[in-house]
């Protein structure tokens, strides 16, 4: 099994498909993103966190807290709210 230090946007897509899709790049690079052997661009959390917006604002009932945090994170703070903090 691979290691995902991002296991909080499985959440809001289905699959890595639809997340790779949301960030604008291979499902290989998401891969290397996810397990930590390469970071993020900046212009990839902003896509991935704006695709996060939508899907949140595109539900009946918004969750406010959750799209705050989707906000932040389009703002610079994606490794804050999406990454898991310590592995172990």
């Amino acid at each position: 099994m691979r290691r995902n230090l991002y296991p909080s946007l499985n959440r809001y897509f289905e699959n890595v498909t639809e997340l790779a899709h949301a960030g604008c790049m291979s499902k290989r690079r998401l891969y290397d993103c996810l397990a930590g052997n390469k970071a993020f661009t900046r212009a990839e959390r902003k896509a991935i966190s704006a695709n996060i917006v939508v899907r949140i604002l595109s539900k009946p009932l918004i969750d406010y807290g959750d799209l705050q945090k989707a906000t932040d994170a389009w703002h610079g703070q994606f490794d804050e709210i999406y990454k898991i903090r310590k592995e172990g």
